[in-house]
């Protein structure tokens, strides 16, 4: 297991503002977070690809420049191309053999899961277990005490809480077990400071 992981995750979702606006709330978190705390992953599957690459090129530039974290989801062409630091696997995505071998052994990798006791390949760095909070695609929440299971279940892992996490949620998920929370919606929050703060990593 990789011996840093970021505390924020935050994924990238143009269906739900337009990416002015994204890369400002973005620069916001980025430039508020502690260096090293943050990771920023490039997702928006069906971003056609001169935007994802356009997207992606403004993430690594501020990534660079603030010293936080930079990813991409499904797409580990991408990753290698940019030098990423971390890749997200989708649940059904690659296996993490297949993208441990093509990215080499310092790329964290993580993957989305949706049952605590899951089976875990030995390749991954961390999971991200959702949803946490509020259910979604008709999965209901499963609370903290998923997050419990999980951590107890495979100790030697790194968990995220996903899934209508809030500022209000964070210090319960960091108490349950969790290394870190992993957000969509909480990330285009005009004021970062409040979830920044609530994770421990707000520069001040």
């Amino acid at each position: 297991m990789a011996d840093a992981v970021p505390r924020l995750i935050v994924f990238s979702d143009t269906t739900r503002v337009a990416v002015p606006i994204l890369l400002d709330r973005f620069t916001a978190i980025a430039e508020a977070g502690l260096p090293g705390t943050v990771q920023f992953v490039l997702r928006d599957y069906a971003l056609p690809l001169r935007e994802r690459w356009a997207l992606g090129e403004q993430l690594a530039a501020l990534t660079c420049r603030t010293q936080q974290w930079f990813a991409v989801a499904e797409r580990a062409d991408l990753a290698r191309a940019w030098g990423c630091r971390a890749f997200h696997l989708p649940e059904n995505g690659l296996r993490a053999a297949d993208a441990r071998s093509y990215l080499g052994p310092e790329v964290v990798l993580t993957r989305g899961c949706h049952q605590p006791t899951s089976a875990v390949e030995p390749e991954l760095d961390a999971l991200l277990l959702s949803p946490i909070f509020e259910g979604r695609k008709g999965r209901p929440a499963l609370g903290l005490a998923a997050l419990l299971a999980a951590k107890a279940e495979h100790p030697e892992r790194a968990w995220y809480a996903l899934g209508g996490v809030e500022a209000g949620h964070a210090s319960a998920c960091l108490a349950a077990g969790a290394a870190g929370v992993a957000v969509i919606g909480a990330a285009l929050s005009p004021d970062p400071a409040p979830l920044l703060s609530a994770l421990g990593i707000l520069n001040r």
